[in-house]
């Protein structure tokens, strides 16, 4: 029979070893082979649970020192590759306008701290928070923001991890007239009070609102994301008035007002009564060609020309010219009101045309007819003399057949008393419907003149003629 031979290192420490029956016992507490109590053992229980309340420990030292430790500030232009993933504090001013989607909750500006330019941008739960607490950054604001640094290839990015960590400071705006602004301005927070001139949608998402004052005229622009952010546009009507505050941004090198928010524009049923001031006439005469004028004076000459109608205005001291293009003089309420001997207001821009000083106004409502022009008289043709030259007439009568010239078409008027030419330029003519026709019994307006030696009478819009039906 073969023997057990049991072999003892000299080199198994003793602690390692059965004081009882000297077998290896290892961390064992009670020897597995006698049931010997080893005594001094420390249970690996124990040591475990010691292990786990010393990382414990050590996390939330970390946690403490990192809450009391101060953020970093650094520039954009320290922003450099070593520092990326860092969270560090930047302040600066919201250059540009803000980039938001709805759907996904990513904000996204960009902020200029004077060296340059960081991205800064938030999710979904970060920007919910910035709703709630109301400091949803806009362009021309002032910003404190910590998060995590990113160095992108060709910018610097900053992510917004905690909505506490940005304050804004929105500056007070200055008032300002709308033809002051300059592109010097960018960026600055001002307020605009006027009148709504026009609403227009260039593309969808984007809303221009034109605002005159005295001064001239300036473009709100409201874009989706100001809307999405802040809330829907109201029912916004060209007269109406609005008191306007925002920032100023450039298109092309154009100042334009970006307002924060949609609260920050305020309308009114009419403009300010002191929006343009009322000038005499001769005052006109020294006023700088471009500026927007409210004159007032009586008509005491109507003419027609390619594109519209001219009048004289005369307030008795001195006097200017009124054009009406086609597309306002047409639109009046009753433009037959407009006409030799009516009192108007007129508001518009001080032009001039070959020396001659103009008024242009841009709309209907532009103008207010105090009082009408009295109705012009009917006439037979047989009592017209040489000396109605420069008179304004309504004849009615039948047509003889049209011959056409260079500049128009001429036909004979006879009313049963006499016969006159009618005389049609090519931009009335053109718009006549139906077109002049041998036979028509016509009425017509016009202005009498004297072509050698015969009396003729020329219509000086499409609304001065009229066939009968």
């Amino acid at each position: 029979m073969s023997e057990t031979v049991q072999v003892t290192s000299n080199h198994t420490p003793p602690a390692a070893q059965c004081p009882s029956c000297g077998r290896f016992v290892g961390p064992y507490a009670t020897c597995p082979y006698c049931g010997a109590k080893l005594a001094g053992r420390i249970p690996v229980r124990a040591v475990k649970l010691a292990a786990i309340l010393l990382a414990t420990v050590g996390l939330l030292g970390l946690w403490w020192m990192a809450r009391r430790a101060d953020i970093p500030t650094v520039s954009a232009a320290d922003a450099l590759g070593t520092m990326n993933m860092a969270y560090v504090r930047m302040a600066g001013r919201v250059s540009r306008s803000l980039s938001y989607d709805p759907t996904s909750g990513y904000l996204a500006f960009w902020l200029d701290d004077g060296t340059g330019e960081v991205r800064v941008s938030s999710y979904r739960d970060v920007t919910q928070a910035l709703l709630a607490a109301g400091t949803i950054p806009a362009l021309g604001d002032e910003v404190t923001v910590a998060g995590t640094l990113r160095i992108r290839e060709d910018y610097v990015a900053l992510t917004l991890n905690a909505a506490e960590h940005l304050a804004l400071r929105r500056p007070e705006p200055a008032t300002i007239k709308a033809n002051t602004l300059t592109p010097l301005d960018a960026g600055q927070r001002v307020r605009v009070v006027g009148e709504i001139r026009q609403v227009r949608t260039p593309y969808a998402g984007m809303t221009l609102i034109t605002v005159r004052d005295d001064s001239g005229e300036v473009i709100v622009a409201v874009d989706e994301t100001t809307t999405a952010l802040t809330g829907a546009l109201p029912e916004i009507v060209e007269g109406q008035g609005i008191d306007v505050t925002g920032a100023v941004s450039l298109y092309k090198d154009t100042p334009q007002i970006v307002p924060a928010t949609v609260a920050d524009i305020v309308l009114s049923a009419a403009p300010p009564a002191a929006a343009i001031p009322v000038v005499s006439l001769s005052e006109a005469q020294n006023a700088a060609i471009g500026s927007r004028l409210r004159l007032q004076g009586r008509v005491v000459l109507m003419e027609g020309f390619k594109g519209g109608m001219k009048a004289t205005l005369d307030d008795g001291a001195a006097q200017i010219m009124l054009v009406l293009w086609n597309n306002v003089y047409t639109a009046l309420e009753n433009p037959f009101a407009l006409d030799v001997g009516a009192d108007v207001v007129v508001d518009g821009e001080l032009g001039s045309y070959e020396g001659e000083l103009q008024i242009v106004p841009e709309r209907p409502t532009d103008i207010t007819i105090i009082t009408p022009a009295p109705e012009i008289p009917w006439i037979e043709v047989g009592d017209l003399r040489t000396l109605d030259a420069g008179r304004v007439v309504r004849l009615r009568g039948v047509l003889g057949a049209p011959q056409g010239f260079s500049a128009g078409a001429k036909a004979l008027l006879d009313d049963g008393s006499g016969a006159i030419t009618v005389l049609l330029w090519t931009n009335i003519l053109t718009t006549l419907d139906p077109p002049p026709a041998e036979g028509q019994a016509v009425e017509v307006i016009g202005l009498i003149q004297e072509y050698r030696g015969d009396l003729e009478i020329i219509p000086r819009s499409a609304l001065d003629w009229r066939v009968a039906r």
